[in-house]
């Protein structure tokens, strides 16, 4: 259970590196490769906490997360 804003920042940068194309708004029963029903039911938990401690955890990603993340920030030469 998440109960701290850092906690769910965390939980949100942690989701970022192990599966970087998931975000807190998807339907994880269309996410391919599938997760499993008690994977769905453990992240959707987590991911309503993250709406609970903080206002915009989709701008979090994109703004806090993402620009420190070498994958989404190394240029191609």
């Amino acid at each position: 259970m998440l109960t701290t804003k850092n906690q769910a920042i965390q939980f949100l940068t942690t989701m970022q590196h192990l599966c970087p194309f998931v975000h807190p708004e998807d339907d994880l029963t269309q996410i391919n490769p599938a997760f499993s029903k008690s994977q769905i039911k453990f992240l959707d938990a987590r991911f309503d906490e993250c709406y609970t401690l903080l206002d915009d955890p989709c701008g979090i990603i994109l703004d806090e997360i993402r620009p420190k993340m070498t994958m989404f920030n190394s240029k191609i030469k």
